[in-house]
């Protein structure tokens, strides 16, 4: 995952699809970074039962700031519309977590069962040829997702102070 220790220097809630988010801009090793996450865990699901966290990372040829060029950012973004259409709408999981920067693009799911979330997002990426790369483990007290939401609150407070 992407080092979140550097101040942001944008926050701002994004509720255009109908989900409540959070955007924050970094910079990460002079390049922008884009951190994206829900504001909170929805009322809707346990977060405790929800312990496995499933990195998904899609590598990419980045323009000189690290963001992906125009064309792969669309086959991004339909991705993320398909995989969440079928792990959130098929299975008991969450998309916790965006982030974008340096030549990579990591969505963080958290599941009851990371393991079908990752078989399904495996077999979404060998069917389409997507250069992305799943990965697994526990994390259940959202540990990850609780560290980027403080460092976004920080930013957001700093940014309110000024």
């Amino acid at each position: 995952m992407v080092d979140v220790s550097q101040e942001s220097s944008l926050l701002e809630p994004d509720d255009s699809d109908g989900d409540y988010w959070l955007v924050c801009l970094h910079e990460v090793a002079g390049c922008p970074a884009i951190f994206r996450l829900i504001v909170e865990v929805p009322d809707d699901i346990d977060a405790g039962g929800f312990s496995d966290r499933i990195g998904i990372v899609w590598t990419y040829d980045s323009e000189q700031d690290g963001l992906p060029k125009e064309i792969d950012s669309a086959r991004m973004d339909f991705f993320e519309d398909v995989m969440v259409e079928a792990v959130e709408g098929r299975m008991n999981a969450c998309l916790a977590i965006v982030a974008t920067a340096k030549g990579a693009k990591e969505w963080t799911v958290y599941a009851d069962d990371g393991g079908a979330v990752a078989a399904y997002v495996m077999e979404l990426a060998r069917e389409n040829d997507l250069p992305v790369q799943v990965h697994r483990d526990l994390d259940p007290d959202w540990e990850v997702y609780h560290r980027l939401l403080a460092v976004a609150d920080e930013a957001d407070e700093a940014e309110a102070a000024e």
